[in-house]
Formats: structure tokens, C-alpha cells, sequence
């Protein structure tokens, strides 16, 4: 694997952010607002002239789950289009720094159908300089995590990863990486939330701990500087960053929770940028190269959306190479599988819809291979976008059920079923099943990644005299049963 440490420039010329409440309750922040495209431009016209001073730029994108292409109904930019505002700003700064703070794979048909190979390759297009692991990076195992590492001309970084058996970092993720711009050097760290093993497939992640990193950003961020670092970024792919962390970096591109966040506290800016590509975080910093001092530009800097680009009429057009990157993988790969018409939606199905479809068909097929299937469980997070109403492609249902979870259907206690019961799940059961006797034993249909989260019995390896692995997907149940019924009303599944 080569990292290739050529410019390349995201620079966003947009208008004033929206108010948000913060979510660092301890901590103090202040919004930050977009600027204007004249001011940017202006800037980097002048310090261009100014051979003391540098300006960097650095950009982030945090969640993109495979959102490559164009949609406005959820206000996805797409690949292409994002490709074309990021070469257009190259000439105004060619100090500038792509980065991202994780979960860049999974969650569409186009991204899945190649295991996140097609965003590898976009973001080798534009190169990218360093990305955080996140959590969904590993629903498809390590396997392909190391995979694309291989085809990444970039690293991927995940200090605070850490294998089991060895207690030393995972072998396909780096700590940090240096970056020179115009002989400032930046430093890039990457980390992931040391909770949110238990937000991924127990199977995926049973060899590795995600352990607390304040000390080890610490740490290397000494290093860095030792090494010359004049600026040290941290890449951290959770919601909040550790209370520790900030004396020892100089900004934090947050990601996981997909909200859009600009904070800055104790000075420092902590960015989020939503998820799909619908905004992109940024941070400027100026230095004077006689004493290599940064200036953090509050009034340049922030969190720029779809909307911010459509209001200054600078939303782009397609760029034609990435746009031939793209194509080659929809012919070659993709169309034949996600244009595929599997049936007619009556009525447009919301989250809620599909979830309750879901359970539906999960009991009936759960009762196909095991008549004693009692109920079935999903839960609201594996459901992840609506279904307009009309022709359904399966290109849809693949993007509401991104995740290849396996249906297990499991024994448990009457004691257990009750609280499978009682928890915020879409469910689905036989009629008359309560009272729950709490001296028997039932049958259930559920997702793996809630079976191994839950039931000891069925975690991995699952033990097949309490646990029937069925190898199947909803989404496949689904795309079967559409098929079978031709047109299914949401109204029947509210």
C-alpha cells in the first residue's frame, strides 16, 4: 500500500450555518458561521501573495455510507458532483487536506455490491489523505477491511484498536500520519469510540477491543511534534471526544452520530457534518511561517450542507471523470442487480412501515423452517430509509436494509422473551402468546447482530443445538415476498 501525499483542496463557499443545540453539556461552546464565497476568496487571494503566510485547509467527511450517488430528495450531493466542487476549489488553495472520520462504506446497494471498492476508488480519485475506522467499516469483517486497505492510497487509521490475542494495534490500521503543505507539517491521528463494539456484529469485532485513547493520543501527538508537527488533527469516529484529548490536538472532526455539530471548545473547533454526503466539515488555519504559529479561522471554518450550496448557487455539476469511475462500476457491477423492479409500493413506506413489514415476514418465514416460532424481532436502527410510494427497485430495499444481519432463530427462556418483549424492538408474535410462562421455553426469529448482543446461547460460534442459523437476509425475504405479492400497502403495516 502507497500513501500519496499530492494536494488536493475542498473549499466551501457558503452561507451562515443554522442553529443547533450542543450536545457537550460539560463542556462550553459556540456556533461558528459559514462564510461567504467572497470572503473566502478574498483570503486565499491575499495570503496567497504573502510569502510568511500559509493557509490550510482541511476538509471532512464523516459518514457517507456509500452515498455515491446523486440524490436530492435526501439531499445527497454524490460522488460526482462532490468530485467537481473539490477540483473547482483546488486552484484557489492547493494547501488542503481530504479526510475522513469513518463509516465511508456500507449502506448502498452501489457501495455494498462491491464492498466498498467503488468509494475506495473515489477516494483515491480525490485524494484523500488519511481515514478513521468506523464502526461499519467492520460489518463485513476484517476481511474486507484489510482488503481495502490494500487498495487505499491513503491509510486508515485506529489508534486505539486493538487485538485480543496479540494487545497490539490491528494490523491494517496506523496510528497517525504527517502530511507537508507548503512546509507546514500537520499530523493526523484517528480513533474510534472505545463503546461502540456494541454497536457492530459481536461476530465481527470478537477479536478486537476499541480501549480508551486519551493517553495514546497523548502520546502521539508528543510524537509528532517531535517529529515537527506544526498542527495536529484528530479523526475520531464517535459522537463526543474524550474530555481529555483537546489540550493534545488543535482540532477534532467528530463522526457515528450523524448530526451536523460545529463547537468549539476551549478554543478548539470539534466538527460533525451529518451523514450520505449531505455536508462536509470544515477547518482553516493560518500560519505565520517565520514563528510557524496557527491561527484557527473561526469565520472561515464550519459544517457546509446541500442547502448552503443550492441557496449561493454554487451547487456543482457532474465531474466527468469520476462520473466514468462511477459508470464503469454501475455496468460492469451494479445496475443489473439494483435496477431490478421487484414489485409496487401502495402508499410510500416510512422507517417505521418497513419495520413492521420486516417482523411480518421474519415470523412467516421463521414458522416456514420451524413451526414453533413463537415471535420475531428487529431493531429500528437496521432499518435506515423510506420506500416512496410506486415501483420498488431493489436498489431501494437494499439502501432501507443495508446490513448483511442472518436471520438466527433461537431458543430462550419465558423469562427472556419477556424482556425481548418489553424492549423498543419491531416485533411480531402468534396470537395469544401472553401470557409469558416463565417456566417454558420458546421459539424466536431474530437478527444476528441482536441474538449475539443478547443471548449468551447464541453467540458466536453459535452453539446449533439452541441457536438455527438461516443464512438468509429480510432484505431477501422481502424481495421474495414483493415479488410473490406484486403490490403491498404500507397502510397494512403502520
Amino acid at each position: 500500500m502507497r500513501y500519496k501525499k499530492s494536494s488536493f483542496v475542498l473549499l466551501f463557499i457558503l452561507s451562515s450555518c443554522t442553529n443547533f443545540s450542543p450536545s457537550f453539556p460539560d463542556r462550553s461552546s459556540v456556533l461558528s458561521s459559514e462564510s461567504s464565497s467572497e470572503n473566502l476568496s478574498s483570503d486565499i487571494s491575499s495570503s496567497s501573495n504573502i510569502n510568511p503566510i500559509v493557509t490550510i485547509d482541511l476538509y471532512n467527511l464523516n459518514d457517507f455510507h456509500g452515498a455515491v450517488e446523486y440524490n436530492p430528495g435526501n439531499k445527497e450531493i454524490g460522488i460526482n458532483r462532490l468530485s467537481t466542487y473539490f477540483k473547482t476549489q483546488l486552484a484557489a488553495n492547493p494547501n488542503s487536506i481530504f479526510l475522513s472520520s469513518g463509516d465511508m462504506w456500507q449502506g448502498s446497494a452501489d457501495s455494498n455490491i462491491t464492498r466498498g471498492r467503488l468509494v475506495v476508488d473515489a477516494m483515491n480519485h480525490l485524494e484523500f489523505s488519511a481515514m478513521a475506522i468506523g464502526n461499519h467499516e467492520f460489518d463485513w469483517t476484517d476481511i474486507y477491511i484489510k482488503q481495502n486497505q490494500s487498495r487505499s492510497n491513503f491509510p486508515l487509521l485506529g489508534i486505539n484498536i486493538i487485538e485480543k490475542e496479540t494487545q497490539q494495534r490491528a494490523s491494517y490500521a496506523d496510528a497517525s500520519i504527517m502530511i507537508e503543505r507548503s512546509g507546514v507539517q500537520i499530523g493526523i491521528i484517528g480513533t474510534i469510540g472505545a463503546t461502540l463494539e456494541s454497536s457492530i456484529l459481536t461476530s465481527a469485532v470478537i477479536d478486537y477491543d476499541f480501549v480508551p485513547y486519551t493517553n495514546l493520543v497523548r502520546d502521539e501527538s508528543e510524537r509528532l511534534k517531535n517529529l515537527g508537527a506544526d498542527l495536529i488533527i484528530l479523526l475520531n469516529h464517535d459522537g463526543s471526544v474524550e474530555t481529555g484529548v483537546l489540550p493534545y490536538v488543535d482540532g477534532v472532526f467528530n463522526g457515528h452520530t450523524h448530526r451536523r455539530e460545529v463547537f468549539h471548545i476551549d478554543g478548539k473547533p470539534v466538527y460533525q457534518g451529518q451523514a450520505y454526503g449531505q455536508a462536509i466539515s470544515h477547518m482553516r488555519f493560518v500560519f505565520n511561517t517565520v514563528n510557524m504559529v496557527p491561527s484557527f479561522a473561526q469565520n472561515q471554518s464550519g459544517v457546509y450542507t446541500y442547502d448552503n450550496l443550492v441557496s449561493t448557487n454554487r451547487f456543482p455539476t457532474e465531474d466527468p471523470e469520476m462520473k466514468a469511475i462511477y459508470d464503469q462500476y454501475l455496468i460492469n457491477e451494479i445496475n443489473a442487480i439494483k435496477n431490478e423492479e421487484i414489485g409496487i409500493a401502495e402508499g410510500a413506506f416510512s422507517r417505521n412501515n418497513l419495520g413492521q413489514l420486516a417482523v411480518d415476514e421474519m415470523l412467516q418465514y421463521g414458522q416456514s423452517v420451524k413451526s414453533e416460532v413463537a415471535a420475531s424481532f428487529h431493531n429500528a436502527g437496521g432499518v435506515r430509509a423510506s420506500i416512496d410510494e410506486g415501483p420498488v427497485t431493489y436498489g431501494e430495499l437494499y439502501k432501507a436494509f443495508p446490513f448483511d444481519n442472518e436471520l438466527m432463530i433461537v431458543q430462550v427462556t419465558g423469562e427472556q422473551l419477556s424482556w425481548w418483549l418489553s424492549e423498543s424492538l419491531y416485533k411480531r408474535t402468534i396470537a395469544n402468546l401472553t401470557p409469558i410462562n416463565l417456566n417454558q421455553t420458546y421459539w424466536i426469529i431474530s437478527i444476528n447482530y441482536l441474538t449475539e448482543k443478547h443471548l449468551e446461547s447464541s453467540q458466536y460460534p453459535h452453539d446449533l443445538a439452541t441457536a438455527l442459523n438461516t443464512h438468509q437476509f429480510i432484505r431477501e425475504q422481502l424481495k421474495t415476498r414483493w415479488q410473490s405479492e406484486g403490490t403491498i400497502r404500507a397502510v397494512d403495516y403502520n
